[in-house]
């Protein structure tokens, strides 16, 4: 039975970060530069800052993301130079966003017969690809806006209730911290 309860658990979770990584990282515009619907994806933000043109609060947060994904900031050029990060960004892993973009279409939010799952990217790709995208919107936050976003790796409610959990299916030695 725990066998699969963990593997239908296991199966959600890709569910959930394949469509959350489309959410992120999904284009707005068509083929033809059209403008399709409005979004909170890194687009759609990015549209936004180049629309509303807001004052930038702290662009050494924004050089630092620039530098640390691969471009040199350029001074008083913040937005161009982070538009050319993401871009840079999504060049790079778009093979794998296809994958992601293909399983979502084929597997998680319709499910078609003859689709093999297990031809999305690594692990490693997945929270690479997530973390830039949460990294991205800590930036606008901080750089931009001022207030913080709300801080993931500190909500522990989650970690907790699972731990509680695992412990009552018999297991003693959890680790909650993977450092």
């Amino acid at each position: 039975m725990g066998r699969s309860f963990f593997w239908f658990l296991r199966r959600s979770c890709i569910d959930l970060i394949a469509l959350n990584i489309c959410r992120i990282f999904e284009d707005e515009k068509d083929k033809q530069g059209k403008v399709k619907y409005e979004l909170n994806s890194i687009d759609g933000v990015l549209r936004d800052l180049v629309n509303e043109q807001p004052s930038v609060l702290d662009s050494s947060r924004i050089d630092d993301f620039v530098r640390k994904y691969g471009h040199s900031p350029n001074k008083g050029e913040s937005l161009s130079a982070l538009s050319l990060t993401v871009e840079g960004f999504k060049r790079k892993y778009h093979n794998e966003l296809e994958r992601f973009r293909t399983y979502r279409h084929k597997k998680a939010a319709h499910s078609e017969f003859e689709f093999d799952p297990d031809s999305l990217p690594s692990y490693d790709v997945m929270e690479c690809l997530f973390n830039f995208g949460s990294e991205f919107y800590m930036l606008i936050s901080a750089a931009f806006v001022s207030v913080g976003p709300c801080d993931l790796n500190s909500d522990r409610k989650v970690k907790v209730s699972l731990k509680r959990v695992l412990h009552e299916l018999g297991l003693t030695n959890i680790k909650t911290e993977m450092k």
